[in-house]
């Protein structure tokens, strides 16, 4: 018994230092046909197909099934065949699943927990062990006529089952051996399981610290949703009715309008508050990396990939993904994330396993999806996937009765981040101020109560000279002998003019017009388009 004993300690010993589940099954398989001499030594795991790599891989029940097998069962566990070695173990192992009803030895081992073992298998075939003519007629051309199994368990837990074949009988003795053998690989096979969960918690924990990590250091210009009028308390009976459920959410609006907190009070109103809410701003990733941040890629899967990365779908499973920007992804993309909210599942880039997951998503744009629909730059079938629940977030000049209580949530802020006694604005000011058009909204508004703060001597701030003059806060003022009101279109027009014209024709970039106009610089294109002005060259 030395040699066995130094062999089970060998292998025991390796098995303690092995975290890798396949290396582990394949070395205890090999392991039992060098000192036993097997035909055949077969490692069933018992799992669910969503948990097996080679179903994963190779879809329900892996490469090939066992006679009588039903398709489709991903939540109810079987025994997976996930290890196999010997002479004959290609011709004895070609089916992946046995449903735990099978009459199969390994079935019933794993169904009773009691091991099995015979010296005598021709013979028993007829009456105890249950095999197909086809495979006796196998067993009897290979000479097999002994076969012994061991269910593999960890303190009452089923692990798997442990089957072989031989040419010769089983000593007893042998096979109590081989019951520790068996108790050791349970052990083994359970770390494992453990080791490659901790690895997926700890890879996640570490993504999430970064991202929110990230948010911390980012300004988010208000923390809470801020006004009274009409159109927003609308708007915000939307989200009360809409965050109960999981129904994908379209956020329309002008830039600097706060979709990205409406995303987030759709989130903190949901079942899945306690998990993060992802944000990932589609207008900002550059064009070659856009999958990749949403679907992560694995090692080597292009140039400068040295590590697998998580993506934000993968991210926000169970929680939510907030996509700003979404009418700014390529058409290529567009397809990718087509099939994830039609699937719940997606692939790594360079994976060759899809991913399920459970994501609920918030999306929101500045463009009209409908006009890009119809020029093609959108897809219509995504379009209809994401406008399930559209939540269009009015514009500023729609709600001016909120300009004073954003103006005093901003200098509430402001005191605080400038260290100054700052406590208001004087009528004439804001008046101003309820009269300007904001073509950047709320972020326009508080970058203009931001200076005006800077630029303060006293407690009172002035936000004519911030808002650049009495004429910046009436664009475009018509002459006394014109008393005609501007249509919004005319104003928008002049606006964009007047921008264009003191920056030179520079759109993009510091000092370009779509920072005088607090917009983005897609938006203002598709505006001067709108306007006629990009075809007229200003």
């Amino acid at each position: 018994m030395d040699a066995p004993l130094e062999m089970l300690r060998r292998v025991t010993r390796d098995m303690a230092v092995t975290s890798d589940l396949s290396t582990l099954l394949d070395s205890i398989a090999t392991a039992l046909v060098e000192h036993t001499g097997a035909l055949v030594v077969r490692v069933f795991l018992f799992q669910t197909e969503a948990e097996c790599d080679v179903c994963r891989v190779h879809g329900p029940g892996g490469v090939a099934r066992g006679a009588g097998v039903p398709r489709g069962l991903p939540t109810e566990k079987a025994l997976h065949l996930r290890a196999s070695a010997g002479e004959l173990a290609d011709i004895f192992g070609p089916d992946h699943l046995l449903p735990m009803s099978a009459p199969a030895p390994p079935s019933k081992v794993a169904r009773e927990r009691t091991p099995f073992l015979t010296n005598s298998l021709l013979r028993d075939a007829a009456t105890q062990v249950h095999v197909t003519p086809e495979l006796l007629r196998r067993y009897e051309d290979a000479g097999v006529v002994a076969a012994a199994a061991r269910p593999l368990e960890f303190r009452g837990e089923l692990m798997g089952v442990m089957g072989m074949l031989s040419r010769r009988p089983f000593d007893p003795a042998e096979f109590e051996l081989l019951g520790v053998f068996a108790d050791q690989a349970g052990m083994a096979i359970k770390s494992a399981h453990l080791f490659a969960q901790l690895e997926r918690y700890k890879e996640r924990l570490q993504v999430e610290n970064a991202y929110l990590q990230e948010e911390i250091r980012s300004e988010h210009g208000f923390e809470e949703i801020v006004g009274q009028s009409t159109r927003l308390r609308s708007v915000l009976r939307r989200v009360k009715q809409v965050a109960g459920v999981d129904s994908t959410v379209l956020l329309t609006g002008e830039t600097g309008t706060g979709k990205e907190l409406i995303a987030r009070a759709i989130h903190a109103l949901s079942p899945r508050k306690d998990r993060p809410m992802i944000k990932v701003n589609c207008g900002a990733i550059p064009q070659g990396t856009v999958e990749s941040e949403l679907f992560g890629h694995e090692k080597g899967a292009f140039t400068g990939a040295l590590q697998r990365r998580i993506g934000r779908f993968e991210l926000a499973d169970r929680g939510t993904l907030f996509m700003d920007e979404v009418g700014e992804l390529p058409l290529d993309t567009q397809v990718k994330l087509l099939r994830v909210l039609q699937e719940q599942e997606f692939e790594r880039l360079g994976g060759g396993r899809a991913m399920k997951v459970d994501v609920r998503l918030v999306a929101a744009t500045n463009r009209d999806l409908e006009v890009e629909v119809a020029d093609a730059r959108f897809r219509a079938d995504l379009y209809y996937r994401l406008n399930v629940f559209p939540i269009r977030v009015p514009p500023l000049r729609e709600r001016p009765e909120d300009i004073p209580l954003l103006v005093r949530h901003f200098l509430a802020h402001l005191q605080r981040k400038l260290a100054k006694p700052l406590r208001g604005v004087t009528p004439a000011g804001m008046q101003q101020l309820m009269e300007y058009a904001w073509p950047g909204n709320i972020r326009e508004l508080q970058n203009v109560i931001e200076r005006a703060c800077v630029l303060a001597s006293g407690p009172i701030i002035n936000v004519t000279a911030a808002l650049g003059g009495v004429d910046r806060a009436v664009p475009d003022a018509i002459p006394v002998v014109d008393e005609r009101i501007l249509t919004l279109d005319e104003h928008e027009r002049r606006e964009i003019r007047r921008a264009l014209d003191e920056a030179r024709g520079k759109i993009h970039g510091p000092g370009g017009a779509a920072a005088l106009l607090g917009l983005n610089a897609s938006t203002l294109r598709s505006r001067m388009e709108k306007h006629g002005i990009a075809k007229q060259g200003m």
